[in-house]
């Protein structure tokens, strides 16, 4: 009866925990005193990552915070890391797995929070891919859950897709800006501001053409060319473009990521794309962003994240 009451109580204390706050792709550091700041910079040098779009881009927003300064707010950021040199020094909350410490929603829902200790610690890129996937898990949330029309998902546009044999769980914040399915081509936009567009599209064709990595990249631009909006200049950048083999629930194919210029209308931006093959089919799922002189790594992302959502119509029964 005591553990039922006790195990009540918790429950209760989680669910009045409110959200976590904070940067989507922010970590918070908290450092004990004892931390050597050489040791701590080099640590975050070590498990920084980075995106190379129009120019290379830092994935995470590191901010520090000294232990005693560990308190109200910051204790509800999304992503915490606690640097100690004593294993005793972190949250009594954190498991030990693979050298790294791990707990979720300490302080607020949906929180990660991951400890390491100094000097002895080696797994960086261990650590990087946590931080990557709580950054995943937190801007998902944040596509997905936090626009103010936006619902977790869209079944309606998944329905539309539907007849043409494909699907996408595409956020109610983008909306739909062509449809063209007898030319095998749909695009959606999001405005997110004044200053920045993302552009959603989709082009598939029937044929039996394998294509080569330049020819994903030729695919690509070609399509940009002939079907966005005022684009017939638009080019790939070739000393730029990364392409990378990706397997997609079990279509086999590449992802692009780079940028696109138009020397007409003196503007560039950065685009990643899927290229994908399945019985008779080639598609093109592409996300082009405009944000001149600005960050593109967090729109990028957020092309991943939807177009990951990517299924065919068989895979839905």
């Amino acid at each position: 009866m005591k553990h039922f009451a006790f195990s009540a109580l918790l429950l209760m204390l989680v669910a009045c925990a409110g959200p976590a706050i904070g940067p989507v792709k922010g970590v918070l550091i908290v450092y004990e005193p004892g931390v050597d700041l050489q040791s701590l910079d080099d640590l975050l040098e070590d498990i920084q990552l980075q995106v190379t779009t129009v120019d290379t881009e830092n994935v995470f927003d590191f901010s520090t915070c000294p232990m005693e300064d560990f308190r109200d707010d910051l204790k509800t950021r999304r992503t915490i890391l606690f640097v100690t040199e004593n294993s005793l020094q972190l949250p009594a909350e954190l498991q030990l797995s693979e050298g790294i410490y791990r707990g979720e929603d300490i302080w607020a829902e949906d929180q990660v929070i991951l400890g390491v200790v100094l000097p002895e610690f080696t797994r960086t890129d261990a650590l990087s891919n946590l931080l990557e996937q709580a950054y995943n898990h937190h801007l998902e949330s944040y596509i997905y859950g936090s626009f103010v029309s936006t619902q977790m998902s869209s079944p309606e546009r998944i329905d539309s897709l539907l007849t043409l044999g494909f699907s996408m769980d595409i956020p109610k914040s983008y909306h739909l800006k062509e449809w063209n399915p007898e030319a095998g081509f749909i695009q959606y936009q999001r405005i997110v501001s004044d200053e920045c567009l993302i552009l959603l599209s989709f082009r598939w064709i029937d044929d039996s053409v394998i294509l080569s990595p330049d020819d994903a990249v030729l695919w690509r631009e070609a399509v940009a060319r002939n079907y966005f909006y005022d684009s017939a200049a638009d080019s790939v950048d070739r000393s730029s473009v990364e392409v990378q083999l990706m397997n997609l629930r079990g279509l086999h194919g590449f992802r692009l990521l780079g940028m696109w210029r138009n020397p007409y209308h003196l503007n560039a931006g950065a685009f990643t794309s899927y290229v994908l093959r399945s019985n008779g089919r080639r598609y093109l799922l592409d996300t082009e962003v405009f944000h001149e002189h600005r960050e593109k790594e967090p729109y990028i992302r957020e092309g991943w994240i939807i177009m990951n959502t990517f299924m065919l119509g068989g895979d839905n029964d």
